[in-house]
């Protein structure tokens, strides 16, 4: 915080056509200031992704069976494919982006997670929430699942998994993935008439173990910026956010007597 504030005590006006360095800008010291800089603090420098992951077990067809699914409830195989996704955080001790997770253990006590190249990706995982008993609905689970615009599923159940099975507004992008023969997985890519197809993944591919997990989270992640593109017009990279309001500190606190 304090070396961010003595690098905006001045902004550097640069000048494209003659590429130099005209002159800086000094700040007026204040509490309005401090808490405009705080503010940009709580804005994220990446690109912020959350991403549901959902197992389906055998038989399982219900948004209530499938919602109350542990993590003991799950094959090998799935907790192999989810830790190739990246790698757990604990929401305890984790400062960073967790899509609105608590750190109190209420949503669990770790999550997968991935990072990289401008990018943070938290993923909603059913079974890493934990089960209220005396919930048939699992709400608490559902406030997180539901609300994700991207759903990763995968389908132990030997049936179709149905777009409409965790209702809500949301799953805009659903990836199915069902075990096929030892090492390889069907690939079902569900979105909604007004997302353009995206890829890598698309309907009926057949992938290996090996590059099952890179190219789920890759056409997730594309899924994602597509559904943001047709429903959100005006989103913006953090980047160009940050500097619209780096922008409007400058010129709410410029020293006017420079």
């Amino acid at each position: 915080m304090r070396m961010f504030c003595n690098i905006t005590q001045h902004k550097i006006d640069f000048d494209s056509q003659k590429n130099s360095l005209n002159y800086f800008l000094p700040l007026v010291k204040s509490e309005a200031l401090y808490r405009d800089i705080d503010a940009l603090d709580r804005i994220h420098a990446n690109e912020t992704i959350k991403i549901a992951i959902i197992y389906v077990g055998p038989g399982q067809w219900t948004e209530a069976e499938i919602l109350s699914n542990s993590l003991e409830d799950t094959s090998l195989s799935y907790r192999s494919f989810v830790s190739g996704l990246g790698w757990r955080i604990d929401l305890k001790k984790f400062t960073g982006f967790t899509g609105k997770l608590e750190a109190d253990g209420s949503d669990g006590a770790t999550c997968p997670y991935y990072s990289g190249q401008g990018l943070d990706v938290v993923f909603h995982e059913v079974v890493s929430m934990p089960t209220d008993t005396s919930d048939p609905r699992q709400i608490k689970k559902k406030r997180h699942i539901g609300n994700n615009h991207v759903h990763i599923i995968w389908n132990e159940s030997h049936h179709n998994y149905r777009p409409e099975t965790i209702s809500g507004d949301f799953g805009n992008v659903q990836i199915q993935i069902r075990p096929l023969e030892v090492g390889e997985y069907g690939i079902l890519v569900y979105c909604e008439p007004q997302i353009k197809p995206f890829g890598p993944l698309i309907n009926g591919m057949v992938v290996s173990t090996d590059a099952l997990p890179d190219a789920v989270r890759t056409t997730a992640i594309n899924g994602y910026r597509h559904t943001m593109q047709v429903y959100f017009k005006a989103f913006s990279h953090p980047y160009a956010v940050r500097q619209q309001s780096i922008n409007r500190i400058v010129e709410r606190h410029i020293d006017q007597s420079w």
